[in-house]
C-alpha cells in the first residue's frame, strides 16, 4: 500500500510538472526584466530606479496641472534588449505624484487617464550621449514614511536609487491573472479524465499545485517591461490582445514597497504603443 501511495503521487507530481510545462509553451511572452544593482549608482540616460535627481530636457522639471513636481519612479533605456512591438530607440520616463495613494487614480480607466496629471510616463525618442548640468534636476529624496503625510512615494526611506541590469526573458502566465484560468483548462482537455481525476485524489487540490509549480519556474522578474502583469486583488484589464505591460513594478526589499506587498502595473494599448502615443497608460496598484 505504501509503495503504491509513492507510484500515485510520483505519478501526480509528474503530471503537475507536464501541465506546467504545456502552460510555459502556451502562454510566454517575451519581456525584458531589470535586476536592480544596489551598488551602482544610476545612470541618468540608462536604466535606473528611484534616485535624487532625473534627466529632463533644459532642465525643466515634470509637474502636475498644479505646478507639483512628479517623482521619477524609473527610467528605460530602450535600445538594449528589445523586444517585437516596443521602442527601439530613446527613453521611456515614469513619475509619479506624492500623494498617499502615489498619483494613482483607482477609478480611472484608459479613456480617463488621460486626465490624470498626477502621473507621467514620457517617451524621449532621442536621448544625448552625455548629459550638461542645465539637464538634470534635483529633488529631495521622499520614502513610504516621510513625515510628511502630504508627500509620500512607495521608495524605502534608506534607498537613494540605482542602476538597473536588463536581460530578455521568456515570461509565462501566473494565477494572478486572468489568463491562467483558460490556459490551465485548455491544457487539462489534452489529458485524459481518469488520469487527471487520479491526480486529484492524491494531492487534493491539482490547480494549486500546478500553480505553485509555475511560480517556481517563472523567471520572477520584479520590475519589467513586456510579459504578463500581476495583480495582487484582482485583473484590472479588458482583454489581453491590446492592452500590453509597459511597466510591472512588484515590491522589492530594500527598495520600494507598493502597500502591503503590492505590484505596480503601466499598461498601454497595442494602437497606442504603436504610435507611440503614451497619453493614455493605465497606472494602477493594488496590494494585498
Amino acid at each position: 500500500m505504501v509503495v503504491m501511495m509513492a507510484e500515485d503521487r510520483d505519478a501526480a507530481q509528474a503530471l503537475v510538472q507536464e501541465i506546467v510545462r504545456r502552460i510555459v509553451r502556451d502562454t510566454s511572452k517575451m519581456a525584458v526584466s531589470f535586476t536592480p544593482e544596489l551598488d551602482v549608482r544610476p545612470d541618468l540616460l540608462g536604466n535606473f530606479v528611484g534616485g535624487d535627481s532625473y534627466w529632463s530636457p533644459q532642465g525643466v522639471p515634470v509637474t502636475s496641472a498644479s505646478g507639483d513636481p512628479l517623482y521619477p519612479l524609473m527610467q528605460i533605456r530602450c535600445t538594449e534588449p528589445t523586444i517585437p512591438g516596443y521602442p527601439t530607440r530613446g527613453l521611456l520616463q515614469f513619475f509619479i505624484g506624492t500623494d498617499i495613494l502615489y498619483g494613482c487614480d483607482l477609478s480611472a480607466d484608459y479613456e480617463s487617464e488621460a486626465d490624470n496629471d498626477n502621473r507621467c510616463v514620457r517617451y524621449i525618442p532621442e536621448a544625448p550621449s552625455v548629459l550638461n548640468g542645465a539637464e538634470v534636476v534635483q529633488l529631495p529624496h521622499i520614502g513610504a514614511d516621510s513625515s510628511d503625510p502630504d508627500l509620500r512615494t512607495p521608495f524605502q526611506s534608506d534607498f537613494h536609487g540605482c542602476a538597473l541590469r536588463p536581460a530578455l526573458i521568456e515570461d509565462p502566465v501566473s494565477h494572478e491573472c486572468d489568463e491562467f484560468e483558460p490556459a490551465y483548462e485548455s491544457v487539462l482537455e489534452e489529458f485524459d479524465p481518469a488520469v487527471i481525476e487520479a491526480a486529484e485524489d492524491t494531492l487534493g487540490d491539482l490547480e494549486q499545485a500546478v500553480m505553485d509549480q509555475l511560480n517556481v519556474v517563472s523567471p520572477g522578474a520584479c520590475f519589467q517591461m513586456g510579459g504578463h502583469p500581476v495583480f495582487t486583488q484582482s485583473d484590472v484589464r479588458e482583454d489581453y490582445d491590446d492592452e500590453l505591460v509597459l511597466l510591472k513594478m512588484d515590491s522589492y526589499d530594500g527598495v520600494l514597497m507598493w502597500g502591503d506587498s503590492g505590484c505596480a502595473n503601466f499598461l498601454i494599448r497595442r494602437e497606442d504603443l504603436e504610435q507611440l502615443d503614451f497619453s493614455h497608460v493605465l497606472y494602477t496598484w493594488d496590494c494585498l
